[in-house]
């Protein structure tokens, strides 16, 4: 960010003289808005041309210095872009509706401060609420409230707020509670799909739990069978059929002799 000497240098060179007839801004106040639209476009790294600081000094000419400057500090707190000039308008208050809204969201996050500094604590085990404070009792907070505060970090993240959390946490609950009309009236039933096999599942809830399980498996033994004692009949016959192959094979040994001999 350029130095507010720079910033004012700046301004001097963008300062534009407006039309003889607007009697009610001088040539002082265009100066001194023009350097705060200089500034904004240096915090949003914004380039501004004369013609476009003429436009915006233009389109606000009819709001107040006190507008001006609150609007210009709500976009550095609240935006993340350089705002267009209907846009200040709206921070400024400048229409009717927009400014009860903004109130209402204000005077709901200092409702949301004030509570949670003296109703919210916490218990052994990291639970944070109004029901683990020192109150037995506690005053019930609108549910646009509360439901701003659970989709926004829940009591946790509000008690255990630093300074530096401050501005983002605040910003966050901001939009929840601005935008808590719009998404009460979504139809929840167009967010679900069926699930399939729905059936088989409720089926099978409904079945006893004996016959979910299924049966134990028997472990499988393997049995090793015992050879019987030979009989005295098998033993001869054994002894016959190995002597009769020594026989063979004294047979085929003297065969094989009297060959390689001749």
């Amino acid at each position: 960010m350029k130095a507010p000497m720079e910033i004012e240098q700046n301004a001097d060179k963008l300062t534009i003289s407006l039309p003889e007839n607007r009697h009610s801004k001088s040539s002082s106040v265009d100066k001194w808005r023009t350097k705060q639209l200089v500034a904004l476009a240096e915090v949003f790294k914004e380039l501004l041309t004369p013609e476009c600081i003429a436009m915006y000094v233009e389109s606000l000419a009819d709001l107040s210095d006190d507008q001006i400057r609150l609007s210009v500090g709500r976009a550095v707190r609240e935006l993340e872009w350089f705002p267009k000039p209907s846009k200040l308008r709206e921070l400024a208050g400048a229409d009717g509706s927009a400014t009860s809204q903004d109130a209402e969201t204000r005077a709901a996050w200092d409702t949301v401060a004030r509570f949670c500094s003296k109703y919210v604590s916490n218990d052994v085990h990291g639970n944070y609420g109004p029901e683990y404070g020192w109150y037995d009792t506690f005053p019930k907070l609108a549910d646009r409230i509360l439901d701003s505060v659970r989709r926004s970090g829940g009591w946790k993240t509000y008690k255990c707020a630093t300074d530096e959390d401050f501005p983002f946490l605040q910003r966050r609950f901001f939009e929840e509670f601005r935008a808590w009309t719009a998404v009460e009236h979504v139809d929840p039933s167009k967010l679900l799909t069926e699930m399939p096999m729905l059936r088989l599942v409720a089926k099978s809830m409904d079945m006893p739990k004996s016959e979910l399980q299924p049966a134990p498996m028997a472990p499988k033994i393997e049995v090793k069978r015992v050879q019987e004692a030979p009989t005295p009949e098998q033993m001869r016959d054994r002894a016959a059929v190995q002597k009769q192959a020594l026989v063979d094979w004294k047979s085929r040994q003297q065969r094989k002799r009297s060959e390689g001999g001749a």
